[in-house]
């Protein structure tokens, strides 16, 4: 997957920019309050270092819906202006239901496309002739507008340089030296996942950020201090239970 365009994040060579909110582990609400389920994971454009889907496991959810995994474009979700919650207020039931089963070996335009049209974007004016091609406008729309998640919160976002390469929202940066190289002394403890982490591996970490989540809710810790966590590498290694290969 590594050398998709689109890659779970876990799974790239991307993080996400220091300071800013990783939603992962969060719970999915609706405009109701009603839990939906999780962000397990996000699903990030190689090409444009830009988060372009959640994955939202439906586990456990408030509106009877069946355990399945799907991908929600990042624009459609507005993070809640108080609490660590991610809220969908234009996605119910009947999409959560009709939308696609999320699937990182066949993450494809054509299913793409399928999760706009169930989510309700119009047709394409721009079509291709090759259906596993994208319109090159394809992802110049709100359902792919990170500035939405913090639509709620612009009077927490700090104030980003004119020459930033990144605007608000969820930015990512690219784990590597100003060089472009990963300097050696990374490589042992990286090296199983240069080569794709394995999925057991994936889901602890999975779980410990749910964890994390959990008590931080249920301890009262406030959310500042949540999102000061180290998030270096180092730091994901000791907090998400990475271990050298």
């Amino acid at each position: 997957m590594k050398h998709r365009r689109l890659q779970e994040l876990d799974r790239s060579d991307f993080e996400i920019v220091k300071d800013e909110p990783d939603i992962r582990g969060w719970d999915v609400k609706n405009s109701s309050g009603q839990k939906i389920g999780e962000v397990e994971e996000l699903i990030v454009d190689a090409q444009q270092k830009k988060v372009r889907y959640m994955v939202v496991d439906l586990d456990d959810n408030e509106l009877k819906l069946d355990h399945h995994k799907v991908l929600v474009p990042i624009g459609l979700a507005e993070l809640d202006r108080e609490d660590d919650d991610v809220i969908l207020p234009n996605v119910n039931a009947e999409h959560f239901n009709s939308l696609p089963d999320y699937d990182k070996d066949h993450l494809t335009p054509e299913v793409e496309r399928r999760i706009c049209t169930t989510l309700g974007r119009s047709t394409q004016t721009k079509s291709t002739t090759n259906m596993d091609e994208h319109d090159p406008n394809f992802y110049q729309h709100e359902y792919y507008n990170d500035d939405n998640l913090n639509r709620h919160r612009l009077h927490e976002a700090q104030q980003v340089k004119k020459d930033s390469e990144y605007e608000r929202g969820l930015k990512i940066w690219e784990r590597r030296s100003e060089g472009g190289i990963i300097p050696e002394s990374s490589r042992s403890r990286e090296n199983y996942r240069e080569n794709e982490i394995e999925e057991d591996a994936r889901m602890e970490m999975v779980r410990n950020r749910r964890n994390a989540y959990e008590q931080k809710r249920g301890g009262g810790i406030g959310r500042d201090s949540y999102r000061r966590h180290d998030s270096s590498v180092e730091g994901r290694i000791r907090d998400e239970g990475l271990r050298d290969a």
